[in-house]
């Protein structure tokens, strides 16, 4: 499993915390697993995300290599 962490800014809901940007990576034989989560250090706020290769997208197609909330982007090769 790859990972990896990346502090982003401040924090939107208690404004003195840093926010950390985290994104792990899980390949198997037929599935992928992609998943972000934004935490804050300080109070713990939170949001995650998971994308899975074996799961119809709701909605346009969306790229699971790009953070959905700060938009950065990571490479698994």
């Amino acid at each position: 499993m790859a990972r990896d962490q990346q502090q982003i800014g401040n924090c939107g809901q208690c404004g003195t915390g840093t926010v950390r940007c985290s994104y792990n990576f899980f390949a198997g034989d037929d599935l992928q697993i992609h998943t972000w989560e934004h935490r804050c250090l300080d109070c713990s706020a939170r949001e995650t995300t998971a994308y899975r290769s074996d799961e119809e997208a709701e909605g346009p197609p969306l790229n699971p290599k790009c953070c959905p909330y700060c938009g950065r982007a990571v490479s698994t090769d």
